[in-house]
């Protein structure tokens, strides 16, 4: 099937969703608009007050860790996950992409759908987490626990290309696989010999 991006379309299409997933993750994780309790708006990490309407004279404060409730530090230990397993396949795969010249090597294709998936699933629940004890406390949900909602769900859209990637047929028109190659460093003059071994077929 002709693509834009040839062999690498997969991958690629599935970099593109995971790294809108990624700002998206960064946007809600960092801001302080998960719930409103009335008085503050609140986030994982700050909360705020704006004591005039329309946004004027707003104040940011810092959570005070001793306070701080286990299922908040659980909602940001998820969350840090979701991140970081978010992360290995965006910086991963292009680095794959082009020093294997578009070779397809199935093992990186499941690691990477694998860590798409841990990162959707780690989201999710600091996600489910959050909305579970605002709902308890009468909390008002906010746009950054949406933002990572969003987050989810293009991670997930990310993990299904990689799960059809890695599911999918060598795609026809990559090069033939190497056989195995070792360097050769020279004893005597600064010069270093790649030897490639070839089939005789």
């Amino acid at each position: 099937m002709p693509s834009i991006f040839g062999a690498a379309s997969l991958p690629i299409i599935a970099c593109i969703a995971l790294l809108a997933a990624v700002i998206f993750e960064i946007l809600g994780f960092a801001t302080t608009s998960w719930s409103n309790d009335g008085t503050h708006d609140v986030g994982l990490w700050r909360y705020g007050k704006c004591y005039r309407p329309a946004h004027y004279d707003c104040v940011k404060y810092d959570h005070v860790e001793y306070f701080a409730s286990d299922w908040l530090k659980a909602v940001r230990g998820m969350e840090s996950i979701g991140i970081i397993f978010l992360s290995l396949p965006l910086v991963i795969l292009p680095v794959y992409m082009y020093i294997a010249l578009g070779m397809y090597y199935k093992c990186m294709m499941s690691c990477m759908c694998l860590s798409s998936f841990w990162a959707a699933v780690s989201i999710i629940i600091g996600v489910v987490i959050y909305a579970v004890k605002s709902t308890e406390n009468d909390w008002a949900l906010g746009w950054s626990l949406i933002m990572c909602i969003v987050a989810c769900a293009l991670t997930l859209i990310g993990f299904l290309v990689l799960l059809v990637a890695t599911i999918s047929k060598r795609p026809e028109g990559l090069k033939k696989e190497y056989l195995p190659s070792q360097i050769y460093i020279h004893p005597d003059k600064p010069k270093i010999y790649t030897v490639q071994a070839y089939d005789e077929d």
